[in-house]
């Protein structure tokens, strides 16, 4: 899972941060890093978000975001 703030633009306040990993066992340990750097990557780039700015409170913080890929 990871978590990130916005600004009001849409744009990350920050890099995203991984919170926990799941799936993790022996043979795949090596992977896991990689897996999380590719998951932060992937919010870096999709940013900015184009959300609606009246909204802002309920999305400036996101506090767990769950990537759904095995190791």
């Amino acid at each position: 899972m990871l978590r990130w703030e916005l600004n009001a633009d849409g744009t990350l306040n920050g890099r995203p941060v991984v919170v926990s990993q799941s799936g993790i066992n022996d043979s795949n340990r090596p992977q896991a890093q990689l897996h999380a750097e590719r998951a932060i990557r992937a919010v870096q780039l999709a940013a900015p978000f184009r959300l609606p700015e009246q909204y802002y409170d309920r999305w400036r913080r996101i506090g767990s975001f769950r990537f759904d890929r095995s190791i």
